[in-house]
């Protein structure tokens, strides 16, 4: 019974699977591929698949876990010419291998078993790579499918987050020089060097053109150099050296053009720091040879400028006034020349800075440029603030005040005592402390409620008007070039002055005119005749241009242009009473009588003025002439003096009409207003503002240093506030952050509290307000803490302090003479390794271009993000760079932090995906050119021995075909396609089978049959 129901359970499986198998055969699917090769394609394929495998990863770095995947693709073709097959190769193994730069293959192992994606039948798997030096690798798959085996590479960039600094030997070079470039490349997670990091060196020229690409890789310390001859005929301008190292990448700019060095150099110097109200500065300054010995009777030029709130004299500046500042200067015989400065004025306010250019010439006509600075300051002592509420203070609150105090130019006043004083109030025994190691004093101030603080006024310096008449344009008549003689110019130049007068007829609201005066010369040099437009003031510079002559020459007739302004004299106002109406044309008449009666008032005036005499007129009719009386008028207060009166009368005595009048009568009453020079908006106006105004003095032992004013404005505030102590911590230490609410604060203190240091999360409990935290031993760098919208920020140092000590062996060399450097570098106080560069150059090249300074690296480290620097000079760099030495001046600076430098420390994932291209048009034609000259050489056998007659039919030419191809074949050469298929003409691309038409390959044209038959029909109906 058993085996009864055994062979029924036989026969119903093999019947099963033979129902399937039919039905399968009969489905739209290929058995043999599927089944041998795991390739499901609807037809099977005409000749051998090819595969081509791809690569995909995701999330790649060095010592962490990605994932990659692969894949296999087999393509086929079918009968059909046209007709391709793709589809996934369904069962695949992969291996992985990294190859780095020298072609090294070294097996890679996956962190897990390889996985098949059903949606795609590709593998994957997760994968680790070691870690490896910086470079550029190859990650390669080697996939084995019961198709073939292939492999595919893609590349593979590791490199870590760096920062590169390159500078030049030099900033300036001639063509023909060699340029000198050095780079070092520093990992950006703890700016060590990284050794041997792969990179290239590109130089760009003025125009953009890539002149130079080298690899150098960095050598130790992350140091990498190189150089670049400039040719002789290198073009001048601006060029770029770049270093470029995966994404990293630094650069520096070098100019390019012919330059000499100066022979000499002038220096020059005030002789005091700053120089105070009522003192008269002095510049001392020499010039000498790049030798060192004096350049005797050298013409010194001097420009100034002024810089600053407080503006200086117009006279200072204006270059022509005698008591303006020194403009010329020569050297003695001992190279040497001074400079004194007017008496510094005492409405100076705060602080200004001279600014002089100097340019020295010697004896042999060489000039070279310098630059002195004169500063001038209200005061010996300047102080500026910074306090935890915006720089401002509340009222009363006990607010944290940082004070920096320096002397008026700067100098730092470590360990002296500030003392601060509310100023107005004359009881105030104020506040004592002192200052760091960078002058800064903290203080715990309750200034009150503010006041009305006062600033006085800044002094106004009016520019004088230009001249009121200048010289437009002369044109000579006589001359071809219509251009005067410059004798004649000057000449003219000359008279200007004498016209001045005439600029009175010129009204404020006309502000200015243009005249045109025909002026005829005698040879003498005499004006003789000279017209105008007829107005008064076309007129006035005619009559005053007759008196005047011109050099004696030739005759001459000229036109002058004149460019006329109103020149901001006292206007005479009128107002016209009349008995029976006005006259017509009587107030044009006075207007222009008014303007001629300007030169009689006092320049001075600086309120209206009514005249102490009224005008009586009278018209006639068929008179054009005004008879004119004067009345007195009653004495009153503010009336124009008695002095001016006559000269304005004699300027009204004639009015005259252009109209004959009607009969009428009446009066005109005038007044005197002042001119308008332009200046009401420029009144010294002092600015009266509500805030806190300190007196701070400060004393170095018993020496009183000076004392100054400081004005602060009221503050709020705000709701929380955290306080760190110290904010310059080291590692190891422990940190104290108080918790301090404000009037606005609602909640309750936080149990504890959070101080991220770096990337660990340190919490502490709050205990009386405060909160205490240890850092770590290994830490350094910003830690933070944050409370209710309150920031607390805490900077711990690098460890590693490098110092770097050169002494030559010698104080001075002779020309010629070989120096010897002595370098000494500590690192943490200690003598240690460092990698040093150094560069030289002559000194005089500072003349001609700026020089790098010691701060040329400071871009390396990362700095924090400041709203404004401390105090206006202490900024985030230097709290970086370990500038900032007072933990007054550190905690002053943090206040100012509004962001920590974020260092990009993680290794950079990598995400790439490569596929193997399949071109079976490529791969057609190396075998079709190989058969298709051996076709040739099978044509040109059949033209010489077929009998007479005889011509190529398309079956001929196929018949052609097969010699070539079996041809072929004996010499062992391929004739099959990217499939495998033996090569058919029916299989070829159109353009491939148009070479192989009959027509195409015989040469004699006898040959072939005057019945032309398309080739390419008849090759797809026959499918030969």
């Amino acid at each position: 019974m058993n085996i009864r129901f055994n062979r029924r359970v036989a026969l119903g499986i093999a019947a099963v699977l033979a129902v399937g198998l039919v039905r399968w055969a009969t489905s739209d699917v290929c058995v043999s591929a599927w089944v041998f090769q795991g390739v499901k394609v609807h037809r099977c394929p005409d000749g051998n698949f090819r595969q081509t495998v791809g690569l995909r990863a995701d999330g790649l770095a060095r010592e962490a876990i990605g994932t990659l995947h692969v894949s296999a693709e087999a393509h086929g073709a079918t009968e059909n010419a046209w007709e391709r097959l793709s589809a996934p190769v369904r069962r695949l193994e992969a291996s992985l291998f990294l190859v780095d730069a020298g072609g090294k293959e070294s097996p890679l192992s996956s962190e897990g078993r390889w996985e098949q994606d059903d949606s795609d039948f590709s593998l994957r798997a997760p994968v680790k790579l070691p870690a490896l030096p910086d470079g550029d690798y190859t990650l390669r798959a080697r996939v084995t499918t019961p198709v073939g085996t292939e492999t595919v590479d893609a590349p593979l960039a590791l490199y870590a987050p760096a920062r590169v600094h390159v500078l030049t030997d030099r900033p300036l070079y001639e063509p023909g020089h060699q340029v000198r470039f050095r780079a070092v490349v520093l990992r950006a997670k703890d700016l060590s060097p990284i050794d041997g990091r792969p990179g290239t060196w590109f130089v760009t020229d003025p125009s953009g053109e890539v002149v130079l690409e080298q690899r150098m890789p960095a050598g130790p310390w992350g140091v990498v150099a190189g150089d670049f001859p400039l040719d002789r005929g290198a073009p001048t301008g601006r060029w770029t050296a770049r270093w470029t190292s995966g994404d990293a990448s630094g650069e520096a700019s070098f100019q390019v053009k012919p330059f000499t060095l100066p022979r000499f150099r002038v220096e020059a110097v005030s002789t005091k720091p700053f120089w105070r109200v009522g003192e008269s500065p002095v510049v001392e300054g020499r010039v000498v040879y790049s030798s060192g010995a004096p350049v005797a009777e050298a013409a010194v030029d001097v420009t100034w400028n002024a810089s600053g709130r407080w503006p200086a004299p117009i006279e200072w500046l204006d270059g022509k006034a005698k008591d303006g500042l020194p403009r010329k200067a020569r050297t003695d015989a001992a190279g040497r020349f001074r400079l004194t400065l007017p008496r510094v004025p005492y409405d100076l306010r705060g602080q200004a800075t001279l600014s002089a250019w100097l340019s020295a010439t010697d004896p042999a006509g060489d000039q070279v440029q310098g630059g002195a600075s004169v500063l001038l300051a209200e005061d010996a002592l300047s102080v500026s603030a910074v306090t935890e509420l915006s720089d401002g203070l509340a009222e009363g609150y006990s607010n944290r005040v940082y004070l920096r105090a320096t002397t008026a130019d700067g100098q730092l006043l470590p360990g002296a005592e500030l003392t601060v004083k509310r100023a107005w109030d004359p009881h105030d025994e104020g506040v004592r402390a002192v200052t760091d190691e960078d002058g800064v004093a903290s203080f715990q101030l309750d200034p009150g409620p503010p006041v009305n603080v006062v600033l006085p006024a800044m002094p106004v310096r009016r520019v004088p008007p230009p001249p009121p008449v200048a010289l437009s344009s002369v044109r000579d008549l006589f001359s071809d070039s219509g251009s005067p003689a410059l004798e004649d110019q000057l000449a003219l130049e000359r008279w200007l002055e004498s016209l001045h007068p005439c600029a009175r007829f010129v009204s404020p609201e006309e502000g200015s005119a243009q005249v045109t005066l025909g002026v005829r010369v005698a040879a003498g040099g005499s004006v003789v005749d000279v017209t105008s437009d007829g107005l008064p003031l076309g007129t006035c510079l005619a009559s005053v241009v007759r008196g005047r002559s011109l050099p004696p020459g030739r005759e001459r007739v000229l036109g002058l242009t004149l460019e006329v302004s109103d020149p901001e004299l006292p206007t005479l106002e009128f107002q016209v009473l009349d008995v029976s109406g006005v006259s017509e044309g009587l107030v044009e008449a006075l207007r222009l009588a008014a303007l001629d009666a300007r030169e009689c008032l006092p320049g001075n005036l600086s309120l209206s003025a009514p005249l102490p005499a009224a005008l009586t007129w009278r018209t006639r009719p068929k008179q054009r002439e005004v008879e004119v009386g004067w009345a007195s008028l009653p004495r009153e207060e503010g009336m124009l003096s008695a002095a001016p009166l006559s000269c304005i009368q004699s300027r009204l005595a004639r009015l005259v009409l252009n109209a004959e009048p009607g009969s009428a009568m009446g009066v005109v009453r005038f007044t005197a207003e002042p001119a308008s020079d332009g200046s009401e908006g420029d009144v010294a106006q002092e600015t009266t503002l509500l805030g806190y105004e300190l007196g701070v003095s400060a004393k170095v032992g018993k020496e009183d240093v000076g004392s100054t004013k400081l004005v602060l404005s009221p503050a709020r505030l705000p709701p929380a506030r955290l306080r760190a102590t110290p904010v310059l911590a080291r590692a190891g230490e422990e940190v104290r952050l108080e918790l301090m609410r404000g009037p606005d604060f609602s909640g309750e203190l936080p149990e504890e509290l959070i101080l991220m240091a770096g990337e660990k999360e340190l919490k502490a409990k709050v205990e009386n307000k405060a909160a205490r935290f240890l850092l770590p031993g290994d830490f350094e760098g910003w830690a933070e803490a944050s409370w209710a919208g309150a920031v607390a920020r805490v900077y711990v140092a690098p460890r590693a302090q490098l110092a770097l000590e050169v002494t030559p062996d010698k104080t001075a060399y002779a020309p010629g003479e070989l120096a010897h450097l002595q370098v000494h570098t500590r690192v943490d106080g200690k003598d240690g390794p460092a990698a040093v560069g150094l560069f030289g150059v002559d000194d005089s090249l500072s003349q001609l271009v700026p020089l790098p300074g010691a701060g040329a690296l400071d871009g390396m480290r990362p700095a924090p993000t400041v709203a404004s620097p401390a105090f206006d000079v202490l900024d985030g760099t230097a709290l970086a760079m370990g500038r900032i030495r007072g933990a007054n001046a550190a905690a002053a600076t943090l206040l100012r932090v509004s962001g920590v430098p974020q260092r990009d420390g993680g290794e950079r994932r990598l995400s790439l995906s490569v596929a193997k291209p399949f071109e079976p048009e490529v791969e057609l034609t190396e075998p079709f050119y190989r058969v298709l000259a051996e076709l040739s050489v099978q044509a040109r056998a059949w033209e010489e021995s077929a009998p007479q007659g005889e011509t190529l039919s398309p079956a001929g030419m196929t018949k052609l075909w097969e010699k070539a191809l079996e041809a072929c074949e004996k010499r062992g050469e391929a004739v099959t396609d990217a499939f495998g298929r033996r090569l058919k003409l029916s299989r070829l691309p159109p353009e491939m089978l148009a070479l192989t038409d009959p027509r195409a390959v015989v040469v004699n044209g006898t040959r072939l049959p005057e019945d032309v038959e398309n080739w390419g029909a008849w090759v797809a109906r026959e499918a030969p």
